[in-house]
C-alpha cells in the first residue's frame, strides 16, 4: 500500500471517531502535503525557501527549527506569497489547512487564506510575516 493510500484510508478510519463537523476539514487535510523544513537564521531573524518548492503546489507547510507552531506559505502570484504562523488567534492553538482554508480543529475556527477568520470563535486575523523574493529564494522574517 502506498503511503498516500494508507494515510487517506486511516484518515477515513478517523473521521468515523470525529466529531460530524470536523469530518470535511479532517478529509480535506488527508492529501498528499507540500512540506518544507528549513533552518533559522539567528542573526537576520529569517529564513529561506525555494520557490521550486511551489513547482506542484500554491501552498506549502513550513517546519522551521526551534519554533513551537509550523507556518504556513500561500502562492498569490507568481511574484505574491503570503505567510502565517499556524497559531490560532483565538487560544494560541495550532492550526491545520487544507485546499479550502486555514482551521482550528480544537474550537472550530476557520481562516481564510488572507488570514481573515471565516468562523468563529476567533474574531481577530492573523498577523501577516513580512515575505519577500531574492533570487530564487523567499525570504520570510520570522521575529
Amino acid at each position: 500500500m502506498k503511503r498516500v493510500d494508507f494515510i487517506k484510508s486511516s484518515c477515513l478510519a478517523c473521521s468515523s471517531l470525529a466529531l460530524p463537523g470536523a469530518v470535511t476539514m479532517l478529509l480535506e487535510s488527508c492529501g498528499s502535503m507540500n512540506m518544507a523544513k528549513v533552518d533559522y537564521d539567528k542573526t537576520l531573524k529569517q529564513c529561506l525557501v525555494p520557490i521550486s518548492k511551489f513547482a506542484e503546489s500554491k501552498l506549502l507547510m513550513l517546519r522551521v527549527k526551534g519554533f513551537e507552531f509550523d507556518f504556513i506559505v500561500i502562492k498569490k502570484t507568481d511574484t505574491s506569497y503570503q505567510t502565517f504562523e499556524l497559531r490560532c488567534s483565538h487560544e494560541d492553538q495550532p492550526l491545520d489547512f487544507s485546499n479550502k482554508n486555514i482551521f482550528c480543529a480544537s474550537h472550530g475556527s476557520i481562516f481564510n487564506f488572507d488570514g481573515i477568520p471565516t468562523k468563529q470563535p476567533a474574531t481577530k486575523p492573523l498577523k501577516p510575516l513580512k515575505t519577500s523574493i531574492s533570487d530564487q529564494n523567499l525570504v520570510i522574517q520570522l521575529k
